[in-house]
């Protein structure tokens, strides 16, 4: 598990399983299609759309606009919805953001801040405060 002051390794940027959304950057998203191509469509090697600075810019763009918790939701959404081809077998991470994304993000905010306004306006659950309550 990754802490505060201790320096992230790549590897532990490839754990997307495990690694707290505010240090997900674009390896761990680029990690996060590799393993899910290679689970949903038996996908050995990850090609990015276009090149990879094309797909490295566009997903840093993409985290510092919604964050990464949105991605994550987003990218699970459009990987259970997508249907590969014989042209296009993978899912890429460019393709994700440039045509899928503006459609899920509205919705996807919408319902987590639902979900905050249902936990007392706050995602941030203080163990102690619930115990005073009771």
């Amino acid at each position: 598990m990754v802490t505060k002051n201790k320096r992230i390794s790549r590897e532990e940027r490839r754990n997307w399983r495990e690694l707290p959304y505010e240090h997900w950057n674009t390896l761990t998203v680029h990690a996060y299609f590799t393993d899910k191509n290679e689970e949903m469509y038996g996908a050995a090697e990850y090609l990015p759309m276009r090149n990879w600075g094309f797909e490295q810019g566009a997903i840093k763009r993409a985290l510092d606009q919604h964050g990464a918790e949105v991605l994550h939701r987003a990218f699970d959404e459009i990987f259970r919805t997508h249907r590969p081809s014989q042209a296009y077998p993978i899912l890429t991470a460019g393709f994700a953001i440039s045509y899928r994304l503006n459609t899920l993000i509205p919705n996807i905010k919408a319902e987590m801040e639902r979900e905050r306004s249902e936990l007392g306006g706050s995602a941030d659950i203080d163990v102690d405060e619930i115990i005073g309550y009771l």
